[in-house]
């Protein structure tokens, strides 16, 4: 595993974990660990500081809205000039106050799990809540917000493949400047579902649930690897409206999450790093597996 110092990185994207701490228990979690300390905010900032790109940062968890200090933590890194995605549950941002706090703070980009749609049996099945009201809520506060919104769903073999069409028109109903609508298969990272792994569905499958939605042939998705600058192996990117010649509107992203040979999804990424426990950069699959907290 190649480790760069920061003013070395070069990956587009940077996972940081602020917090292991979560109000979930998710059936489907890489980050499971909650022994581990909240990270030190004065040492991110330090790090994100030495980047010599403009850079996406993510900031994840666990659960990322565990932490008080989270508008802070954004405020520093917007000034800072990069960009901050938020990866959440959704459940803080169900308050309209606490989304207001967020934006005022300089977010702009969400990521909301959204495993169930609007379905609690969904929910309790994959993330073991009833939280489907909150999730809704979430949404439509941030898109209120005019900020982007970016959804993910795990897709269980008999159980949510009726997510794929939930989802599509519970955000479409907004008709959002930008969205993007992720679906992919269960990973087998940190805790994760090993009867649902075990039947997992298969790239070819998610395409047709998605396509049969969006009404286009499946196989048409699989000419879109690399479209957009989407530089993911196993990985489809498009819009909902195929004769779109803008990245403006709805967009879909699908994802085979399964791990090779070696028990890796995306060994040695080039695009997605992580920031260390010692605040150095690391491929983010690669970490998972061999760093600190890893599995």
């Amino acid at each position: 595993m190649k480790i760069l110092p920061p003013e070395e990185n070069k990956f587009e994207t940077v996972m940081v974990d602020i917090t292991h701490r979560c109000n979930m228990h998710c059936a489907n979690c890489y980050l499971p660990n909650r022994h581990i300390p909240d990270m030190d905010i004065d040492r991110l900032e330090d790090c994100i500081a030495r980047f010599p790109k403009r850079t996406n940062i993510r900031l994840v968890g666990a659960e990322p809205t565990m932490r008080s200090d989270l508008p802070e933590i954004i405020s520093r890194i917007k000034k800072l000039g990069h960009r901050v995605v938020l990866l959440t549950n959704g459940l803080r941002l169900s308050h309209e106050s606490y989304v207001k706090e967020l934006r005022d703070a300089g977010l702009r980009h969400v990521y909301v799990s959204l495993n169930g749609a609007d379905n609690d049996d969904w929910y309790e099945r994959i993330d073991n809540l009833r939280c489907a009201e909150k999730k809704l809520k979430a949404v439509d506060n941030i898109l209120s917000s005019r900020m982007v919104l970016n959804t993910g769903t795990i897709l269980l073999r008999n159980v949510n493949e009726g997510a794929v069409k939930r989802v599509i028109d519970i955000v479409q109903a907004y008709e959002p400047r930008h969205a993007l609508l992720r679906f992919k298969n269960v990973g087998a990272l940190g805790r994760y579902d090993r009867e649902a792994e075990r039947k997992n569905l298969s790239m070819e499958e998610i395409q047709s649930l998605v396509a049969n939605v969006i009404g286009c042939d499946p196989q048409l998705l699989s000419s879109y690897t690399l479209f957009k600058g989407n530089h993911e192996k196993n990985t489809r990117l498009f819009p909902v409206d195929l004769t779109s010649k803008t990245g403006k509107g709805l967009w879909i992203k699908i994802a085979d999450w399964k791990v090779d040979s070696d028990g890796f999804i995306d060994r040695e990424s080039t695009r997605r790093g992580r920031i260390t426990s010692d605040f150095l950069l690391a491929p983010f699959f690669d970490d998972l597996r061999y760093g600190d907290d890893g599995f």
